[in-house]
């Protein structure tokens, strides 16, 4: 039997459009295109970490969808991908914009991945040498077949021993006349490493915020919550063995930004990083998460893996585009 040793990441890859927020990309008839989607962007860090991976997605039949492909491939990633007419799906924000809010626009309603049935690939073939299996709660957010193939997928794994991790992103605009924690409480069962904050545990899982916030940064309570928030979590879903979160608090241009780690019954808190301007807000999530399995995957120490991953999170901050580059490498932090 061949051995497992390969990460697999389920999602949308996506073409995001940076104009400049002044508009001058209209004079100059130009703007930065970045390759993104948030299970590429874990599995292109993953992959230049020296990790094999697997990308489970969904191309155009054309020259593009051929050049994404070989781009793919040049950068380690093993793509399995859907082909059919369609096109690809995009997304316009600026490197100053923030994918949380209203000024992210999507253009991904059709697109190949929303259109796929995802029957090209057998169960076999997609989890062949898996180890670890990725996915973020965008993917299921697209449509009936995407949230089923999670459902499939994660079902599959965990039934193989693969290890299963989520990370809880929320996106309003893609959740709209739906309710998010239907689907995803559907999922949390075969779920054993999650990532995201308390917001999002409230939003998707119901389970509530109870300590009062004052909005900053600082603010103890935080801690109180993100430990009061994974205890109800492993009670729900004792397969969780880990969860964490992290926490970017904005003002202006200056960022502050921190994470906690939950195993072993104990809350580890990471070293807290600050700056006064950022230049960029896309992908820093994403790049905590490759890490924390990146630590998981060496068994790195749980307090390291947290540090590993934060410290990460936070150099993302600085470069521009969807994915890390080589100025980040795990290995020499």
């Amino acid at each position: 039997m061949t051995a497992s040793k390969k990460i697999l990441c389920f999602g949308e890859l996506l073409l995001h459009f940076a104009p400049d927020s002044d508009g001058n990309w209209l004079n100059e008839q130009s703007f930065k295109v970045f390759t993104g989607g948030a299970e590429y962007n874990v599995a292109a860090a993953l992959a230049q970490w020296k990790n094999p991976v697997k990308l489970l997605s969904a191309l155009p039949g054309n020259f593009m969808g051929e050049q994404l492909q070989s781009q793919l491939r040049n950068k380690g990633i093993e793509i399995l991908a859907e082909k059919n007419n369609g096109r690809i799906g995009t997304f316009y924000l600026p490197s100053d914009g923030d994918m949380q809010n209203a000024s992210v626009v999507y253009d991904r309603f059709p697109s190949v991945f929303t259109q796929s049935d995802f029957s090209a690939f057998s169960m076999d073939e997609v989890l062949s040498e898996v180890k670890w299996l990725h996915i973020s709660t965008i993917t299921p957010a697209l449509s009936e077949n995407a949230y089923l193939k999670c459902l499939d997928l994660m079902k599959e794994a965990s039934a193989r021993s693969i290890t299963v991790s989520l990370d809880l992103n929320y996106r309003a605009v893609l959740w709209q006349d739906k309710n998010p924690s239907d689907k995803i409480k559907h999922l949390m069962p075969f779920v054993n490493v999650l990532m995201g904050n308390i917001w999002s545990v409230q939003q998707f899982l119901d389970i509530p915020v109870k300590y009062g916030l004052n909005g900053s940064y600082d603010d103890q309570n935080l801690l109180k919550q993100a430990e009061q928030s994974a205890s109800e979590i492993q009670g729900i879903y004792p397969d969780v063995e880990m969860i964490a979160n992290t926490f970017r608090f904005t003002s202006g241009e200056e960022v502050h930004y921190f994470s906690t780690l939950y195993a072993d019954g104990k809350l580890l808190v990471s070293q807290q990083y600050q700056s006064d301007k950022i230049e960029e807000r896309v992908g820093s999530g994403d790049a905590f998460m490759a890490a924390l399995i990146h630590g998981i995957l060496k068994t790195n120490p749980p307090q390291q893996i947290l540090e590993d991953a934060t410290e990460v999170a936070f150099r993302k901050l600085f470069i521009k585009g969807d994915t890390i580059n080589d100025r980040i490498n795990i290995e020499e932090l």
